[in-house]
C-alpha cells in the first residue's frame, strides 16, 4: 500500500487556506502508523512537485500494490470547458499555466500497474474528476473478488460546488475530520463504498456540501473497489 498526500496551505497568488497541511500531516500519519501504508508526504507543493511525485509511483508500484493519492489544497472549475484543476501554490489566478488539470491526473492513474487506486480530494469542484456516485454495501462473501478486479475510484469533499476547509472545531476540515474518524474507529477491511456510506451523512449534517464516491472516468476502472 502505497500514499500520496499532498496539503496546500500557503499560496503565492490565492488566498491561503486554514486546514490543508494539518489535515495532510494527521492523515499521513494515520494511513503511515495505523493501516500500514508506505506514505510520501507534500506540503505546500508545486505543480512541478506534484506531477513528478504522481509520475514516480506510476514507475513504482506493480500489479499487486495499492495507491491512495490525498489531495488538499484549492480546486477550480472553468465554467467555459467544464474542467476541473488542482491549484499548486505556485498557480496565479491570471494564468493556467502552473494549474494542473484533473485529466492530468487521471491520465498518470490510467496508465499504472496498481491493482487499485484511490483518489481522495477535499477542495473546490473535486466533483470533475467523477460523473458517477455509486454507494453499494458489501459483504465479507466478495471481498475476495473485489481483490482481484482493478479499480480506479475517487472519493471528493463535494461536487461541482465550493467546499469548506474548516468547521470542525478541531483544526481540520469537516471532510478530513470525518475521513479520518471513521480509518480510526475501523478494525476490520473497509471497502471504498463502505467508507463513503459512513462517511457522507456526517459531512452533510456538519456542513452544505455532499461528497461523491464514484468510478474515475476514463482510468481503466475493472469493476473492483479499493480495500
Amino acid at each position: 500500500y502505497y500514499a500520496l498526500v499532498i496539503g496546500n496551505n500557503r499560496y503565492d497568488h490565492f488566498r491561503d487556506l486554514k486546514t490543508a497541511i494539518n489535515d495532510a500531516r494527521t492523515v499521513s500519519t494515520l494511513l503511515e502508523r495505523d493501516c500500514g501504508f508506505d506514505v510520501k508526504q507534500l506540503l505546500n507543493a508545486t505543480r512541478s512537485e506534484i506531477l513528478k511525485s504522481v509520475s514516480v509511483l506510476r514507475a513504482e508500484v506493480g500489479r499487486k500494490d495499492n495507491l491512495l493519492i490525498y489531495y488538499a489544497g484549492h480546486g477550480y472549475l472553468d465554467p467555459d470547458t467544464d474542467e476541473g484543476y488542482w491549484l499548486p501554490v505556485d498557480a496565479t489566478d491570471d494564468d493556467d499555466v502552473n494549474w494542473i488539470m484533473t485529466d492530468s491526473i487521471v491520465s498518470k492513474i490510467r496508465g499504472m500497474d496498481a491493482k487499485h487506486v484511490m483518489v481522495v480530494a477535499d477542495s473546490c469542484f473535486s466533483g470533475a474528476i467523477t460523473r458517477a456516485i455509486k454507494i453499494s454495501h458489501r459483504t465479507p462473501d466478495n471481498l475476495a473478488e473485489l481483490v482481484k478486479l482493478k479499480a480506479r475510484t475517487a472519493l471528493t469533499s463535494g461536487g461541482l460546488e465550493p467546499v469548506t476547509d474548516s468547521g470542525s472545531g478541531g483544526g481540520h476540515s469537516v471532510f478530513a475530520e470525518s475521513f479520518m474518524s471513521i480509518l480510526r474507529d475501523n478494525d476490520s477491511v473497509l471497502d471504498g463504498s463502505e467508507l463513503f456510506a459512513r462517511l457522507k451523512p456526517r459531512v452533510e449534517v456538519n456542513s452544505k456540501q455532499t461528497p461523491e464516491y464514484g468510478n474515475i472516468r476514463e482510468a481503466g476502472h475493472g469493476g473492483g473497489d479499493f480495500l
